[in-house]
């Protein structure tokens, strides 16, 4: 099932209307790392941690 990760609800108090989409959780986080950077974020294993709380199945 593909999953999704919406920018805003990991960090509400961005204005970031970014949405991450992929076909499994890896992908997703993969590509979460990219955007992470995107944001001046280092995108780290506890980073990476936190955002895994926000995958949802799309």
């Amino acid at each position: 099932m593909a999953k999704v990760i919406r920018c805003q609800k990991v960090n509400p108090s961005s204005d970031c209307q970014h949405v991450i989409r992929g076909a499994n959780e890896d992908e997703v986080l993969q590509k979460a790392a990219v955007h992470a950077k995107e944001h001046g974020m280092e995108p780290n294993a506890q980073l990476l941690a936190q955002v895994k709380a926000f995958i949802e199945d799309e």
